[in-house]
């Protein structure tokens, strides 16, 4: 019987390697090989959550908490298919700042209930929802963009690059163009969008 159930055991690993499928927890870094061009969906537990663009071929996810020997309950899930990635980030204490570093060629679509998401170095397409928190993109060119969508229910929108700075309630920011190569969409029910 112990050998049928490694036999499983062994089983349910090779298939969720085949599918590409890898978990991890915040005790340790998590990476896992990425390819530029990718198209990464993020959905994340609230948290203070920075998506930084580099020049290495993975996708890393480090974290830091205040309750550091809490670590191993913020479960990562990842899965890749395709050109594309699922990354999932659930559970553990409060009060988690969560880096997660990809190629700078990397199209974004980014789920997080409340928390602050910052986004640097990063060009591709942004999808970007946020029930409450803020939302800061930072070197945003007009010229890369195609159109751009950013709107709040209760909130403000400030894009300086746009000469845009709007505050209050349901305040938005809609541009498009002939030109550029990506789509910018993010929607925060109550916070502030900034496009640096």
């Amino acid at each position: 019987m112990k050998v049928l159930g490694g036999f499983v055991w062994v089983l349910m690993v090779a298939c969720a390697a085949a599918r590409g499928e890898t978990s991890g927890d915040c005790a340790s870094a998590f990476s896992v090989p990425a390819e530029a061009g990718m198209r990464l969906a993020l959905e994340s537990r609230s948290a203070e959550v920075n998506l930084v663009g580099t020049d290495a071929r993975e996708i890393r996810v480090t974290c830091t908490l205040e309750e550091e020997d809490r670590a191993s309950r913020v479960h990562i899930h990842y899965r890749s298919s395709d050109g594309k990635g699922k990354l999932a980030i659930t559970g553990g204490p409060n009060s988690v700042h969560i880096t997660i570093e990809m190629p700078h060629q990397t199209h974004l679509r980014v789920r997080v209930p409340a928390g602050a998401i910052h986004i640097k170095d990063v060009a591709g397409d942004k999808d970007i929802d946020v029930h409450a928190g803020e939302v800061i993109i930072s070197g945003v060119s007009p010229d890369a963009y195609r159109s751009v969508d950013a709107e709040v229910e209760i909130g403000e929108v400030r894009a300086a690059k746009f000469s845009v700075n709007k505050g209050g309630f349901f305040r938005s920011f809609k541009r498009s163009s002939t030109e550029g190569l990506y789509r910018l969409d993010a929607h925060i029910i109550t916070g502030s969008i900034r496009l640096n």
